[in-house]
């Protein structure tokens, strides 16, 4: 984005920024953002939740946010995009009642699994995305209502104001706190394969971002930054290749030759590391937490 001298800063309109440069760029359709997660989300669970410095880091935010939003058993949250239940299930022995809302079935398979095995009964599933839902149709106003890297929506200000609204108390949001941290990776396999990198979706959930719109709408969400692990693992190199080339065939149609393919998954193995159990890719971030 350029701004002239003449822009008004303060009249800029950062929600329709967001809905220009970054609406419809992460999938070609809603149903192939469905898709993709309902795929992925076996591999992401297996990994994400037995992640000895990624659970260090949920323990460390579930205490905060006890302290911060005053959670006890008398607290109801509303949690948007829970995955396979990171923070649901944690919450849920704090709390009195999680309401999810997550559009993948895949997901939330794992997530009332994961709850029916630690006798966790306290948790109702809405498989719609957050777009889709409304107040008072779908769900009443809780104390609470909580997103974590889980913003992909049609219109950013439009989801924010509905957050404001479905709150009887407190908003939080846990989102990137620097540029996601494997950009490097797509935008090695764009240039191998001479493909554009708009990186558009770079900046689209960085919290600075969400905050200009939140203080488009008077509200000032307070902001704390912290070191955040960062990993993703893989069964073999093909499962790699599969996530990665999809930041390329998600929103385009494309069809790679042989040689193509065989070229990146050699780019891949020179990036990830390998062990035992399959290939990696390990860094520290930066997570950003907002909350009013």
């Amino acid at each position: 984005m350029k701004l002239d001298d003449s822009t008004d800063l303060i009249n800029f309109d950062w929600a329709e920024y967001w809905v220009k440069n970054y609406a419809g760029v992460s999938h070609k359709s809603k149903e192939d953002l469905v898709d993709f997660w309902d795929k992925f989300s076996e591999n992401y669970a297996k990994h994400i939740l037995t992640n000895e410095n990624l659970n260090k880091d949920i323990k460390r935010n579930v205490e905060k946010f006890k302290k911060v939003f005053n959670l006890d058993k008398n607290t109801s949250i509303l949690e948007i995009g829970p995955g396979p239940g990171t923070y649901t299930i944690p919450l849920a022995k704090i709390v009195k009642h999680i309401t999810v809302v997550e559009p993948s079935t895949g997901m939330s398979n794992i997530l009332l699994k994961r709850a029916k095995e630690e006798v966790i009964n306290n948790i109702t599933v809405i498989n719609k995305r957050w777009d889709d839902v409304e107040l008072y149709n779908d769900f009443e106003k809780h104390d609470l209502v909580f997103s974590s890297y889980s913003l992909v929506v049609d219109d950013l200000g439009k989801s924010l104001l509905k957050m404001n609204e479905s709150k009887n108390k407190f908003c939080g949001i846990l989102t990137f706190g620097s540029l996601p941290v494997h950009g490097d990776i797509y935008i090695k396999i764009g240039n191998l394969l001479n493909i554009e990198n708009t990186k558009r979706g770079d900046f689209s959930l960085n919290y600075i971002l969400i905050n200009n719109i939140l203080n488009q709408y008077g509200i000032y969400a307070n902001i704390n930054i912290h070191e955040k692990s960062f990993c993703q693992y893989f069964d073999d190199i093909d499962q790699a290749y599969d996530k990665y080339i999809s930041g390329y065939t998600k929103t385009r149609d494309m069809e790679l030759t042989e040689t193509q393919i065989n070229s990146v998954k050699e780019l891949l193995k020179t990036i990830l590391k390998k062990d035992n159990d399959g290939w990696f890719y390990n860094t520290e971030s930066k997570e950003a937490f907002l909350w009013w």
